[in-house]
This record gives structure tokens, sequence and C-alpha cells, in this order.
């Protein structure tokens, strides 16, 4: 079987430690997510694989010669070349030969009795025949109409959004056809419909192995079925399971690992107090006797368990049920984007909004914010309302000024003790309260932004990409604390797992409207797969919706739903 043998003793960057003792194995058919932390070096090694870095003690064996192709998170150098172009980049044999021809035809023209260009030129095309030349074409045209990109190939990079991007990075990935797949964060920025077409193609077409680095937890569940974990500056461990099986055995083993790190010292405190005690009582003998035992024990090394973080969210009082009510209003940027017949926001929901990019959705907030004014209608909110508003682009902050003046520019002139403790659930420490904002990574720029809203009173949060930027442990403590957020939450999400955990009602911007629907995403696409696509604002009350889902999906199949949603409710 073919498969890569790597071996890093050692990467540095800046005389810093990145990457040491890393060795495993892979196979051409493995299906491999790597996982942990921001800065622990899992780029670096998918770029070692490539040899896009080469500078480190290595050994890497590439058995059988497999091929490989890497999905960067930044996938060009020329923003201004054509679409079509760069997908053409694909079919290097090609565009080799095409230029091959080019130059014989213009030596042709310049010397046309020259029969050794003649024959070279004639060996040249029937090779160009061989390869396909004339498929080429048509293959671009398939693979860009499986990824809904087919009208941005006569566009140029530079005219095209981030997630569109994506797609055309994924596409000249599978125009090249590899033998195997690295993929760096391929769900960034693109919508959902595109997540789940990736992930229906990685699983059900694709043939190969692949290893991906992401922070789309559902995503790795239903691609992966091994699990590396990528420790900083220490071996790599592995798992034969999905993401969520890895969970829950990782924390397993350290409580186990760490309940023999504590035994192990408790013993080793008891035996040196009573080789003192032995000592000073004259029993040299059996204090050396004991000290000689002790010297023999293996010592375990205390496991590697990282501090977690903590979020937190102040809240005030909201009296009133109802924060927010609309009655046809239109909502536009520059132009009508959808209608809003009538409905309201009211206490304890968490509302996810739903679907495609370029919809509307953050026009949306910008108007419930009213920043924006609608085109036609009337918003009525309630007049205590306290919105906390989560910005993706991270607007709130002014990156020329410090992490502590960010602060005080939101009223938070606090002491540095008090500032230093609040920033440490954060994974901040005292050094970074006078570093420029801008100084600091994305993930980094996020906690900022969510430690200093944390600060602030409020009864309706409001998020834009909140998991955007954050790894597992910080995703995970952030759904922990809006769990236990005690008024409204409404927010834009594509991280499937978060959505299911944290969702309570959908607010779907379909045909130009918006529509309500009851529970969370994996409720919503059961429905939509079975044809129950109903309008949940036409309800008076969740007990009459129940009664019609029982009609049309008999009452065993409703059960199912409702027990599922009461269990993550509670």
């Amino acid at each position: 079987m073919r498969h890569l043998k790597i071996k890093v003793d050692l990467y540095e960057n800046n005389k810093k430690e990145i990457l040491k003792d890393i060795s495993f194995l892979v196979n051409e058919k493995d299906r491999i997510s790597i996982v942990w932390w921001n800065w622990v070096g899992k780029t670096s090694l998918l770029k070692i694989l490539t040899w896009e870095i080469s500078d480190f003690s290595w050994n890497i064996e590439n058995i059988w010669s497999l091929s490989l192709w890497y999905l960067a998170q930044i996938f060009f150098d020329d923003e201004q070349k054509l679409v079509k172009d760069e997908l053409k980049e694909a079919f290097e044999a090609i565009i080799e030969t095409e230029k091959k021809l080019d130059v014989l035809e213009k030596l042709m023209n310049e010397k046309s009795d020259d029969m050794w260009i003649i024959w070279e030129y004639s060996q040249l095309i029937e090779y160009f025949n061989n390869i396909w030349w004339y498929e080429y074409q048509n293959k671009i045209a398939r693979v860009s109409n499986w990824l809904w990109i087919l009208d941005l190939l006569d566009k140029k990079v530079v005219e095209i959004s981030w997630w569109q991007r994506t797609k055309v990075a994924l596409a000249k990935i599978l125009l090249q056809s590899p033998d195997f797949l690295l993929l760096d964060e391929p769900t960034n920025f693109i919508d959902l419909a595109s997540v789940e077409w990736l992930e229906n193609y990685l699983k059900s077409i694709w043939k190969w192995g692949y290893i991906i680095i992401s922070h789309d937890r559902d995503f790795l569940d239903k691609t992966c079925s091994k699990t590396y974990e990528l420790l900083p500056v220490r071996p790599i461990e592995t798992y034969n399971w999905n993401y969520s099986y890895y969970v829950k055995e990782k924390a397993k083993k350290e409580e186990i690992l760490l309940e023999n790190f504590d035994r192990q010292q408790e013993f080793i405190d008891k035996e040196k107090k009573l080789i003192s005690r032995f000592r000073a009582w004259s029993r040299a003998w059996m204090a050396k006797s004991r000290w000689k035992a002790l010297e023999k024990i293996d010592i375990i090394e205390k496991p590697y368990i990282p501090k977690k973080p903590k979020f937190s969210f102040n809240f005030s009082e909201a009296p009133n049920r109802q924060l927010l009510y609309f009655k046809e209003i239109f909502i536009w940027r520059k132009e009508p984007l959808f209608f809003i017949s009538e409905t309201e926001l009211t206490l304890w929901q968490k509302i996810w909004i739903i679907w495609e990019n370029w919809v509307g959705k953050s026009t949306l907030i910008k108007t419930i914010l009213d920043e924006i004014e609608p085109l036609e209608g009337h918003i009525s909110r309630w007049k205590w309302l306290q919105i906390s508003y989560y910005s993706q682009l991270h607007e709130e902050l002014d990156k020329d000024k410090t992490l502590r003046e960010n602060f005080i520019r939101s009223w938070l002139d606090y002491s540095t003790e008090k500032l230093t403790a609040i920033l440490s659930n954060y994974l901040f420490d005292k050094d970074d309260l006078d570093k420029k904002v801008r100084e600091f990574s994305g993930w980094q720029i996020s906690k900022i932004l969510f430690a200093i809203l944390g600060q602030k009173d409020c009864n309706f949060l409001v998020l834009d990409e909140p998991t955007n930027h954050l790894d597992y442990d910080f995703r995970e403590a952030l759904e922990k604390e809006l769990l236990k957020f005690k008024w409204t939450i409404l927010f834009i999400s594509h991280d499937r797992y978060f959505i299911n955990k944290i969702a309570t009602h959908l607010w779907i911007i379909k045909d130009q409207e918006l529509k309500l629907s009851y529970w969370n995403y994996d409720d919503y696409k059961f429905r939509l797969e079975r044809w129950l696509d109903f309008d949940a604002s036409l309800f008076d009350e969740e007990a009459h919706l129940n009664f019609t889902l029982e009609e049309k999906i008999w009452e065993k199949e409703a059960k199912r739903i409702r027990e599922k949603f009461w269990r993550k409710k509670k």
C-alpha cells in the first residue's frame, strides 16, 4: 500500500520551537483530521509535507510516490488572473506542451524546410492528442458546474468574494486529481450548501485519502475517521475515531493520566517524609534502602493539560417579553433584499439566521442595530433594550490602540490587576495589556472583543459569525456560556455543531422573504428533506405546530424530534 512515513525531529521559526519529535504514518486511503490550538503548527506541518517549508530536521518517505495537493488558506498569487486561466493551470502537461508547440510553430515559419523541426512538431502534436487536451475545457466546465462557479470563469480573481475563491481553489485541486489531499480550513468563507456539497463529495465520490485541518467539528465528524492531536512542541497523539469520539476518549485519558500522576506524587512525598524521619532516628540503613528503591521508580511526567478558557456575559433585567416587533418591512442595502411580513423577537429565544451568502443577513443585523433604516415599514423596539454586538470584522475595536486602551474606549477603565484577572479567562497575560490590537492574530482579536462584551450589561446578544477564528476549546467554552445566557440571542453562523447546540428558532431568508421555523438546523433539514417546509409563523402556538407535524410525519417520528429537541434544551 502506498503511504507517507513522516518524522520531523525539529522545526523552528525565529528561534522558537514549533514542531518537535513528530512521527506518524499516513496510508493512501486514510481520512485524518489534525486538531488542537491555532498556534501549535498544524499549517506548518502541511507545508512541510508539500516542501513549502524545507528548513528543518526531518525524514519523510513517500512510498510509491503519492501525489499530494495542498489547499492553503491563502489561495492565489496573482489576483488579476481570470478564474478560467487559474483553473487551466491544473493541467500542467497541457500548458507546457502548448508553450513548446508555440515555439516550434515560430521556428517552422522561420525555417520552413527544416525537417527536424517538422518531425519534432508532429511528435509533439501526437503527444498533445494523447493527453486529451481537447477534454480539459469540458472538465473545467463540469467541475465548475458542480461547485456553482460556472458564471465566474470570465471574472478576475480579485473581483470575486472570499467564499467564491475557496470554491475556485477547490475546483483547481479536483481538476488536478492528486492521490492525496491536504486541506487547510476548506470550509472557511463558504456557505452551508457548499460545505454540505464538499462533505458529500469527500464521503461518497473521492476514493482516496486526505488530511484536513478545520475548526468545523460537524464537518470533521462526517468526513474523518482518524484524529491526530498536535500538542505544543510534543509528539502527535493518534486516535482512531472521529472528532466527537476523540473528545470523549481524550477526556478519559487525561483523567487517568492525572490520577496516576497524582497517586505517584503522593507516594513519592510520603516516602521522602519517611526517609527524613528514619535519618533523624539514626536508621540510616532504612533511609538508604528506601531512597534506592525510590530512585528506581519510573517517574510519570505531569500530563499536558492546558488551562481551559472561560467566557462570561452580564445579564440585565428584561421584564418585557417582546424586545422587537417587525411589521411589513423591506430590508435593503442599495436595493430591496427581502420582505418581513410580521414577526416578533421575544425573551429566551435563541435565533439563528439561515441561508446563502449575500442574501442580506448582515444587513438585517445592521437594521436591527438601527444603523440602517428599513426601506419601508416599522420596527418597534422595547424601551430598555440593551444590545451587545459581536462583529466578525471586529469593527468595535480600534486596532491602532492597545488592548488596555480599547477597554477604556468602551468605558471600562479597570485597574491593571482587575484587567489581568478578566483577560486571564481568555488566556491572555499581563504582558499583553499594552500591545496594540493589530499585533494580535485574528483569533486573539476575537477573544479581546468577547472579553469587552462580557463586561457590559445586556439583555440581547447579536453575534455575527462568533466562532470564526476560535479553536475547539474556545468554541466549547463559548457554547457553554451562551446556553446559560438568560435572555435573547440572534446569531449568524456556518458552524452546524454550534447551531444545533444553541438555536431554539430559525429565521429563514428564502425567496426574498423572512420565515420563522422552530427548533435547530438538524430538525429543519429533516423536515426540508421530507417536504415539510412550512412557515412556523402561521401557527399561534408550538402545540398547534406539533399537532400538524404529527399529521404529516406520523406520531412516532414527531415524538422523536420533540424528545431530541427538549433533551438539547435541558
